[in-house]
């Protein structure tokens, strides 16, 4: 398959023909002018900003890109060594638990060491402000040598995925994968019913169109660590991590399948962070 021209962890983003991605310098240090007009340097070294622009699209997709494109919810890469390794991206940390669940770098994750494992009937919760429309991601395995497996929950349109193909509904996944996870009162709430070990945890307040979920399974790097992305694709020189920002989005009615569908266009800007960060 032949990779695509733009991905923010994983996900496609389209981009219009006519708006294709716009490579802008920011130096990181002054060029200046002398009194004389002599051209002097301090840069140390350089960032990019890209700007591009969407196709119309339906615009219940839009307003999801725009929130993936703005980093919105929380992920856990569970990668700290101290009790700062159940702490979300974001900052949110560990509100409840139950039992001694165990996290950190000493345990192997999908992406490398830092993960989440869990006995049975032991939990964690986090509050971040749940609602029903979101989505739930993460990978998991039997104990801490099993096979993994990436796992979608849409809450709001009550499907469970896993590695990419729908499984069945959201209350299946205890039985399937020998966790739950469940969003009430404003918390994320995981719960094992076996040994599992979890990685690269994400919660998205909003519901993902169905199209990025075997994008999300497929993808050859962690999700995040939001509100920052991981962007690739033959647009861009080379992988790298962006802070995107979601700008102004024009409304377009356009014919999809022989019907007509009210939708969206918009900008966008993805700013890339220093290769040290």
């Amino acid at each position: 398959m032949d990779m695509p021209y733009l991905t923010l962890s994983g996900i496609e983003v389209r981009c219009s023909s006519s708006k294709g991605l716009t490579q802008k310098p920011t130096h990181l240090g002054p060029r200046v002018r002398t009194f004389s007009g002599w051209a002097m340097s301090g840069t140390r070294s350089r960032v990019f900003t890209w700007s591009a622009g969407t196709p119309p699209m339906p615009m219940a997709e839009a307003q999801a890109l725009r929130r993936l494109i703005d980093g919105d919810g929380h992920s856990w890469d569970f990668a700290a060594a101290t009790a700062n390794a159940f702490t979300s991206s974001k900052g949110a940390v560990l509100a409840n638990s139950n039992g001694v669940p165990q996290a950190g770098t000493a345990i192997a994750g999908r992406w490398g060491y830092g993960a989440l494992f869990l006995n049975p009937g032991e939990e964690v919760e986090w509050s971040v402000g749940t609602r029903p429309e979101c989505t739930v991601g993460f990978w998991v395995r039997a104990g801490v040598t099993g096979p993994w497996s990436h796992v979608v929950a849409r809450f709001q349109s009550d499907v469970l995925y896993v590695n990419g193909s729908a499984a069945g509904i959201v209350d299946d996944m205890e039985g399937e994968l020998g966790l739950s996870v469940s969003v009430a009162d404003g918390g994320l709430r995981v719960l094992a019913a076996a040994d599992v070990t979890v990685s690269d945890l994400v919660y998205l307040p909003y519901n993902v169109p169905a199209a990025w979920v075997p994008q999300w399974a497929a993808a050859t790097a962690p999700f995040g660590p939001l509100p920052y992305h991981t962007a690739d694709g033959t647009g861009l020189p080379a992988a790298c991590r962006v802070l995107g920002q979601a700008l102004d989005a024009q409304p377009v009615e356009y014919d999809e399948d022989g019907g007509r569908v009210q939708g969206q266009y918009m900008d966008f800007e993805l700013w890339q962070q220093p290769e040290d960060t």
